[in-house]
C-alpha cells in the first residue's frame, strides 16, 4: 500500500551560525544545488531583482533518470529572518499546474540559529498526474525526508572551519 501524500511538513535545525549569514546563503538560491537530494541548479530570471519578493528563478532538478525545471518566485524575503518561493502554476502545462511554497524561518538563539524549513502544497497537480507522479517519485509523497538533508547540508557548511575562516576575513 502506497503512503499517504502529504500536503505539508515541516523540519528543523539549530545551526552554529548567525541568521543573517543562514539569510544570505539561503536566498542565493544559486548555491541551493549544493545542499539538495533533488535539486541540481537554480538561476535567477530577468526582471525583478535577484532575493527580492516577486523575484523569479528557474530550479533545474534530478531523480533517477528523471530531470525537469520549473520556475519559482520568492513571497517572503526578510533578511535574517524569513525566506519563502513558490513553484509557479502554468496553466497551459498539466504537468506543472501544482504549486508548492516552500520556506525558511530564522530564529536567533544566542549565538545560534534555529533553522524551520517547511513547505505546504498549494495547488494539487491533476488526479491522473498526482498518481503518476507518486509512482514516479514515491519520495513526494513526503517531502520531510529531503528536507532535513539539505538542513544538514546547510549546518556543515556554515559550521565549516573554513566558512567560519572565510566569513571573518570579509569586511561587513
Amino acid at each position: 500500500m502506497a503512503q499517504a501524500w502529504r500536503d505539508e511538513g515541516s523540519v528543523e535545525c539549530v545551526i552554529d551560525a548567525d541568521a543573517d549569514a543562514i539569510y544570505a546563503r539561503i536566498a542565493d538560491v544559486s548555491t541551493a544545488g549544493d545542499r539538495s537530494v533533488e535539486c541540481r541548479s537554480c538561476e535567477w530570471l530577468s526582471g525583478v531583482a535577484p532575493g527580492t519578493v516577486g523575484a523569479r528563478f528557474r530550479g533545474r532538478n534530478r531523480s533517477g533518470l528523471a530531470r525537469w525545471s520549473r520556475v519559482c518566485e520568492v513571497t517572503k524575503a526578510e533578511p535574517g529572518r524569513r525566506f519563502a518561493f513558490r513553484t509557479v502554476p502554468e496553466r497551459f502545462d498539466p504537468t506543472r499546474a501544482d504549486s508548492t511554497t516552500w520556506s525558511y524561518l530564522l530564529v536567533p538563539e544566542g549565538t545560534r540559529t534555529r533553522v524551520t524549513h517547511a513547505y505546504r502544497i498549494t495547488k494539487w497537480p491533476l488526479r491522473p498526474i498526482k498518481w503518476f507522479y507518486g509512482r514516479l517519485f514515491p519520495q513526494h509523497r513526503d517531502m520531510r525526508p529531503q528536507m532535513s538533508h539539505t538542513l544538514v547540508a546547510l549546518r556543515a557548511e556554515l559550521e565549516a572551519p573554513e566558512s567560519s575562516s572565510k566569513s571573518a576575513s570579509q569586511p561587513r
